[in-house]
């Protein structure tokens, strides 16, 4: 399946509508609105030309634009609009196993801090048992100093 249809199922799953009323000319506008946010996945995820989108809706080019145009409109206005877009796309993500650049630079950074603090635990424990091993060695020496100057005495 390729990714425009996953955008049309998963905007039909979350929205709970058909795909046929997702591809009708229906103006309602629960409809309308599901259907500009199918556009802005295609563009804003998939990374997809206008021309590429409208063919795949069966509408003009120039439509496209103008419903992506509303869309950032009701995003920056609409709570609620926002929220659902928010709702698919975070289930269009799962499905084709997307990652934010900056969750993987993030997750990068993590596990070099990780590796960084088991090389500094791992050289502390070394120091230390270095530490141990000279401190065994001058109570060796002392006790060995200890014991043969008391020998000399007698």
């Amino acid at each position: 399946m390729d990714k425009i249809e996953r955008v049309k199922n998963v905007v039909c799953y979350v929205s709970k509508i058909s795909k046929n009323e997702l591809l009708s000319k229906s103006r309602e506008r629960y409809i309308v609105d599901n259907r500009r946010m199918a556009f802005a996945l295609c563009r804003d995820v998939l990374e997809l030309g206008w021309t590429k989108i409208a063919k795949e809706f069966n509408l003009n080019h120039a439509s496209i634009i103008h419903h992506y145009k509303k869309h950032q409109d009701f995003i920056s206005i609409d709570e609620y609009y926002k929220n659902k877009y928010n709702d698919i796309l975070e289930v269009f993500k799962l499905q084709i196993n997307y990652v934010e650049p900056q969750e993987l630079i993030k997750e990068v950074v993590n596990i070099k801090k990780q590796r960084y603090n088991n090389y500094l635990k791992q050289l502390l424990k070394n120091n230390n048992n270095e530490i141990n091993t000279k401190t065994e060695s001058i109570e060796t020496f002392e006790s060995n100093r200890t014991d043969n100057s008391s020998s000399s005495v007698l």
